[in-house]
């Protein structure tokens, strides 16, 4: 693979700081302290000191634009600029619209939280230490399955690690932790992957045909979606990985499709291929087009364009914490609390780490302000009790000083 200098992209993104595409916008007077110019600075450093190639991020109050901007490149060797509509793989914030989707399915009367998975995989799911107890669809939203992830997403894109009629018991066995189903937390993407196959059991639809259906159509995202097949490819974010020995950048492998081999010559199989989608993390999906998914999450499950996707009583099931997680934190279904993100201020929603990609897209339950922000490639540097990344938190940090006076009114 082709390796890209630091200093090069360094000299790159401050070079691009008057390129950058899209810009800061607002709906009323503010008070910043920093022009759009040294905030689009201030972030170009964040970007360089953090090895990030291309950043998006949208900041809004109530249904108004608070800042929205993208830096630096689509592809850095190339030098095409990153643009606000461009496309991210944006990982685990991809559970939320499978969580949305089980709840849609809830209120249609086609199946309930309470219910036992093995009605709907086609196989017995158990752990094999407590082989009495079920594991339901709550359990796999909340993380609560006592199911656990191997190294590697070969270990959790498919269901052959957790169907018996496929591995050994010993292999079974290292898939689960020793406590009871519903007795303990822990983050799990094999469980999210799962309620994929069960999502197209329920509703008969292939699970990328599901969620365009029913969520990402009705919210007016267009361009976005789990098929590669269905996207615009021209807008795909180029992925890069950091090279810790040589502080650079490199580029990594990119999307790679799975399931639109079997779609296209008709061996796609309902039911069983739909933990291939990675239900857990496979969503790609601009940021301006995230920030609406974002607000039909706080506005109760009404979109910005007025359709609602979910009853207030169901978005409210789906935010509502069921266990705690790491200290402050409290995982819901398939979102969860964040209390360390900005200081002070309770967030909800959800981060999202895979290769060459970082996301975040959080919202204050309290308010009518929230954020998006989309990062490719990044150093794995962390910030404080939350864990959270410093490309982002600082990002957004800044963002939040500079307009608090529009966010807090």
């Amino acid at each position: 693979m082709r390796k890209i200098i630091a200093s090069a992209l360094s000299l790159a993104l401050v070079a691009l700081c008057l390129l950058s595409c899209g810009s800061a916008k607002t709906s009323s007077p503010r008070s910043k302290t920093l022009t759009d110019k040294q905030i689009e600075e201030k972030i170009l450093s964040y970007m360089e000191e953090c090895r990030t190639a291309g950043m998006a991020v949208v900041f809004m109050k109530g249904d108004s634009i608070i800042y929205q901007n993208a830096l630096g490149y689509r592809d850095v060797e190339t030098k095409e600029p990153l643009e606000i509509n461009d496309i991210f793989r944006i990982a685990s914030i991809s559970k939320s619209f499978s969580g949305t989707s089980i709840m849609q399915l809830v209120e249609a009367g086609k199946i309930r939280l309470e219910d036992d998975v093995n009605q709907y995989l086609g196989f017995s799911l158990r752990n094999p230490k407590y082989p009495d107890i079920p594991i339901t669809v709550k359990m796999l939203l909340s993380h609560t399955s006592s199911m656990i992830d191997k190294a590697g997403a070969s270990w959790y894109r498919d269901d052959k690690y957790v169907n018996p009629t496929k591995m050994s018991a010993d292999t079974i066995a290292m898939c689960f932790n020793d406590y009871a189903p519903g007795q303990g937390y822990k983050y799990c993407n094999r469980a999210l992957n799962l309620i994929g196959m069960i999502i197209e059991k329920v509703s008969g639809e292939r699970f990328d045909n599901y969620v365009l259906n029913h969520i990402l159509r009705p919210i007016g995202a267009d361009n976005a979606g789990y098929n590669l097949d269905s996207l615009d490819k021209s807008t795909f974010v180029t992925l890069y990985t950091y090279n810790a020995k040589k502080d650079t950048i490199q580029r990594a492998l990119g999307y790679v499709p799975v399931n639109e081999f079997k779609v296209a010559d008709g061996t796609y199989q309902i039911g069983k291929d739909g933990c291939y989608w990675s239900p857990t993390g496979g969503m790609k999906i601009s940021a301006p087009n995230l920030a609406k998914w974002m607000k039909t999450l706080q506005n109760g499950g009404v979109a910005m364009n007025g359709n609602r996707i979910l009853s207030e009583k169901g978005m409210k099931t789906l935010l509502t914490p069921v266990t705690p997680a790491d200290p402050g934190k409290y995982y819901c279904l398939t979102t969860r609390t964040e209390p360390f993100f900005i200081d002070g201020v309770e967030l909800k929603g959800h981060t999202g780490s895979a290769q060459g990609l970082k996301s975040c897209m959080f919202f204050n339950p309290e308010s009518d302000w929230g954020f998006v922000c989309l990062c490719s490639s990044t150093k794995l540097d962390t910030v404080g009790e939350g864990e959270v990344y410093k490309i982002y938190y600082n990002t957004i940090n800044l963002i939040y000083d500079q307009y608090r006076d529009i966010i807090e009114k």
